[in-house]
C-alpha cells in the first residue's frame, strides 16, 4: 500500500496493512534520513488553505521594527469605525512567536473587530491545491486548514487568555455578540471548504480541556464542529480537529460530537487520556496522534518500548495513525523517527 492509501484507510475506520506513520512537511528536514524514511513508508502531511479572505472596507497594515534589541511585528486593523492593533515578538527557534498585546484591549475595541469580521469575504482558492496534489502524489495526504473556531480565535488571537477570562464574566454580552457574528460568517467559509476538492478539512483549535472546560466546550465549540461536519459528510469528506492538549475532562463531550478525526491527540505522560480509552470511548472517530513529544529525547530503548505500547493500546489497528505534529529538536529527530518507523514495520 502507498502512504496515502494507508492514511485514508485508517482515518475512514478500516485496517491498513500496517499502522501509518506521517510527518508534517514543515517538520521533516530534507536529506538522506528523510529520503530513507519515506522509502520505508513514512507519509507526508501537507497542510494548505483552500480559501482566501478579502476585505472591501478594511485595511490591515503590518510593520516590523526593533525595540530594546528585540524584533517586533505590529499589525494594525484600520476600519471606518476605528482601529485596533497587536504586537508580536518572533522567538529564537522553531518559528515560534509570542503575542505581546492583543487586538482587543478595551471595550471599544470590539467595534472594529466586529466590522472586520462582517466585512470579510471568503473566496475559493483551489488552484494551489491541484498543484500540491500533483506534486505529492501517493506520498501522503493534503489537509485543508481553516484556522480556529470563533471562540478559540477570540481566546488565542483576539483577546488572549487573561482578557478573555475577564470579559467572559464582566462583559459576556460582548463575547456572545462577537461569537454570533463570527459563527454567521463561518457559514460562508464552510461552504467554500466543503465545495473544495480536499477530502480532509481541519479546524486547528489546539484544544486543551484545562483551559476550556466541558460546559464552554459544549456551548461554544460543539455547534461549530457539528454544523461543519454535517455539511462535509454530505460530500463524503472528513472533519479533523487539532486537539493536542489534555482531553480527559472533555472526553464525554467529544464523544457527543460529529468530529471524524481527533488530530494531534497526545498520549500520556504529556496528555491525560490513553489511546485505548479514547478509542474505546470514541468508536466513531479516528485517532491521528502526535507521537508523545517528551519521548523523542529519551534513550532508544525507551522510544522503542513506548512505540510498542502505543501499538498494543491501538490493537487491532483500525482508526489509528501515528504522526509528528510538533517540532522535534534537531539533535534527536533522526534517531527517534527511525526507531518509530522500524517498530511499525516490524510490529505495526
Amino acid at each position: 500500500m502507498t502512504a496515502k492509501e494507508r492514511v485514508l484507510m485508517a482515518l475512514r475506520g478500516k485496517r491498513p496493512d500496517r499502522i501509518p506513520f506521517t510527518v508534517y512537511t514543515g517538520l521533516f528536514p530534507r536529506g538522506e534520513t528523510e529520503r530513507r524514511l519515506r522509502n520505508e513508508g513514512v507519509g507526508l502531511v501537507e497542510r494548505r488553505q483552500v480559501h482566501k479572505i478579502e476585505y472591501s472596507r478594511v485595511e490591515i497594515e503590518r510593520k516590523e521594527y526593533w525595540e530594546a534589541g528585540q524584533r517586533r511585528i505590529r499589525e494594525t486593523i484600520h476600519t471606518p469605525v476605528g482601529e485596533v492593533w497587536r504586537t508580536r515578538q518572533p522567538g529564537s527557534g522553531y518559528d515560534s512567536i509570542r503575542i505581546l498585546d492583543y487586538f482587543i484591549k478595551r471595550p471599544e475595541d470590539y467595534g472594529p473587530i466586529k466590522f472586520m469580521i462582517e466585512d470579510a469575504i471568503y473566496r475559493p482558492d483551489y488552484d494551489k491545491y491541484a498543484v500540491v496534489e500533483q506534486n505529492l502524489g501517493d506520498d501522503g495526504v493534503i489537509v485543508a486548514t481553516i484556522g480556529y473556531t470563533p471562540i478559540q480565535e477570540m481566546l488565542v488571537h483576539l483577546l488572549g487568555i487573561e482578557r478573555f477570562g475577564l470579559d467572559f464574566y464582566d462583559r459576556r454580552e460582548e463575547i456572545d455578540a462577537l461569537y454570533q457574528i463570527m459563527c454567521q460568517k463561518h457559514k460562508e467559509l464552510y461552504k467554500v471548504v466543503a465545495d473544495s476538492p480536499v477530502e480532509i478539512i481541519s479546524y486547528g483549535d489546539n484544544i486543551t480541556g484545562e483551559l476550556i472546560g466541558p460546559e464552554r466546550f459544549r456551548r461554544y465549540y460543539l455547534p461549530c464542529y457539528n454544523e461543519l461536519a454535517a455539511l462535509l459528510h454530505k460530500r463524503g469528506k472528513l472533519l479533523a480537529v487539532h486537539m493536542d492538549g489534555k482531553l480527559n475532562c472533555l472526553k464525554e463531550a467529544i464523544a457527543e460530537s460529529e468530529i471524524d478525526i481527533i488530530e494531534a491527540f497526545t498520549p500520556p505522560p504529556v496528555g491525560d487520556l490513553s489511546v485505548k480509552e479514547a478509542l474505546d470511548l470514541w468508536k466513531d472517530k479516528s485517532l491521528w496522534i502526535n507521537f508523545t513529544s517528551s519521548v523523542h529525547i529519551t534513550r532508544p530503548e525507551v522510544i522503542r518500548e513506548h512505540t510498542r505500547a502505543l501499538l498494543n493500546e491501538a490493537a487491532p489497528g483500525e482508526r489509528f495513525v501515528i504522526s509528528i505534529t510538533e517540532n522535534v529538536p534537531d539533535d534527536f529527530w533522526q534517531k527517534s523517527f527511525s526507531i518509530i518507523s522500524e517498530v511499525l514495520r516490524e510490529s505495526g
